[in-house]
């Protein structure tokens, strides 16, 4: 049926981990990504990364470019070039945590970029509500498959964070 969700794969974050990921992606076909209650044990920067065959890359080939929106300050343009992840807000350990959605284009080709668009609200830790837009692109031409989200300061994720991977039809 056209203009439906087909659901690929889910994570449910089990224990503590330091990373969640999901993968799945192997049409070339838009797919979206959605995060719910991703919520670190301490107060910790919020980032994530493209997946290759199951594989987390961790080199300096990450741009971006957003629009951050916090409730309570003036919003703010960020962008980064030839980072080693994409990285987005300090989430606070309490609260409802990180929640986005992300649209991934490109992902299955091996001759393409990856790239993805996002918009995402959070409980940050100054305490505010934060929201924001922004896309990434991961600059090297090979087929990707999924995302992993991780805390740059260590901090790991609590029990029910969840990730689900939709294939757009």
């Amino acid at each position: 049926m056209a203009g439906s969700l087909v659901q690929v794969n889910k994570t449910v974050a089990s224990g503590t981990p330091a990373t969640i990921q999901v993968t799945g992606i192997n049409a070339d076909e838009v797919y979206l990504v959605t995060a719910r209650g991703l919520i670190p044990s301490s107060d910790d920067t919020i980032a994530w990364r493209v997946t290759k065959s199951g594989t987390i890359q961790t080199d300096s080939e990450y741009d971006n470019g957003r629009k951050d929106m916090p409730a309570t300050a003036v919003y703010q343009n960020n962008n980064a070039v030839n980072a080693t992840s994409v990285s987005n807000a300090d989430i606070e350990s309490t609260g409802n945590g990180f929640n986005g959605l992300f649209y991934l284009y490109n992902f299955n080709s091996s001759s393409e970029y990856s790239y993805g668009s996002f918009n995402n609200v959070s409980w940050v830790s100054t305490p505010q509500a934060f929201g924001g837009n922004g896309g990434f692109v991961h600059t090297v031409a090979s087929a990707s498959d999924g995302l992993s989200f991780f805390f740059t300061g260590g901090a790991t994720f609590n029990n029910g964070a969840e990730i689900v991977l939709y294939r757009v039809v």
